[in-house]
């Protein structure tokens, strides 16, 4: 795939970029934000051929979305000290005392693959923690992130 090829690609799947991104952040701006950062990160990683192009950037703007939303939740240590964290919103403490509450109904195996997931761990990098195939690591996340999912969407709707 040519580098003109590549562009006509990426103009191409943008909308879908958007509507991917908008499904986490209401507002317009976010998501552009999220969109552009994955443009820029494809456009300076290159692609291989035989790559699905158009999937690639889809998946690329979920995971920088789930990122993101993540570090919402978490903000960083260093900002202690400068009232930011102190500053932010009511609702992101409820939603991760909500989160807290999910994943303390998950049973332990569960709880160690969330927890791994949070902390970036690549699947390879799970399986060899555990001791199973990548396989068998990869549906184990997806059991325990289905599981928290559903606990979430049950204490959602209390």
């Amino acid at each position: 795939m040519t580098q003109t090829e590549f562009e006509h690609t990426l103009l191409q799947a943008r909308p879908k970029m958007m509507a991917t991104a908008m499904r986490f952040f209401p507002g317009k701006e976010d998501a552009e934000d999220v969109v552009q950062e994955v443009c820029l990160r494809m456009l300076e990683r290159g692609w291989r051929e035989g790559d699905n192009t158009e999937a690639l950037l889809i998946k690329a703007t979920k995971n920088l979305c789930v990122s993101v939303w993540r570090r919402s939740l978490h903000p960083s240590p260093s900002l202690e000290g400068t009232g930011e964290v102190a500053d932010a919103p009511l609702l992101h403490k409820e939603q991760q005392e909500r989160l807290d509450r999910a994943i303390a109904r998950l049973t332990p195996s569960e709880q160690r693959f969330i927890r791994m997931k949070s902390e970036e761990l690549s699947i390879e990098e799970m399986a060899q923690q555990v001791g199973v195939s990548k396989r068998t690591a990869s549906t184990m996340l997806w059991q325990a992130k289905k599981r928290l999912l559903t606990f979430l969407k049950i204490n959602n709707d209390d």
